[in-house]
């Protein structure tokens, strides 16, 4: 509850500070992503033929029903984009796995949002995957 009283009083006040120059749901989301919750972790692994990115809750004991949000690019261009698919009863046993086919000397990028039901960011992360080794990947 003291999470949501927080997020909705940055959104108020963000409001209140730059009222109609820009489009609301992008405000919205630009507020929240400077409070995402962060209560997930992810692990990617980087395979000669494919590539696996597993996302779970930071706490052993918890479960969420949320909603992931990404894009896949291979050498700039777009393979899949997901909008809003839904996990239900996501904990460390029963994760969010994300699997892809990869290609040889192929450089692959990948954006993911996790979301609750109410739209509240729990996860953001672009993972950067060159031919042979992870060369980036940052959590925001």
């Amino acid at each position: 509850m003291a999470i949501l009283m927080v997020v909705s009083a940055a959104i108020i006040a963000q409001l209140v500070n730059d009222p109609a120059e820009k489009d609301s749901a992008g405000d919205r989301d630009s507020i929240l992503e400077k409070n995402s919750l962060e209560v997930f972790v992810s692990e990617s692994r980087n395979y000669e033929d494919r590539l696996v990115f597993t996302y779970s809750p930071k706490n052993p004991d918890s479960k969420f029903d949320c909603y992931i949000t990404y894009q896949l690019r291979e050498n700039g261009n777009t393979l899949e984009n997901i909008n809003k698919e839904f996990y239900g009863n996501i904990s460390t046993e029963n994760p969010i796995v994300l699997e892809f086919p990869r290609k040889k000397d192929f450089t692959y990028e990948l954006e993911t949002a996790i979301k609750d039901k109410s739209g509240i960011n729990m996860y953001k992360n672009n993972t950067e995957i060159g031919p042979s080794t992870i060369v980036t990947e940052t959590s925001s």
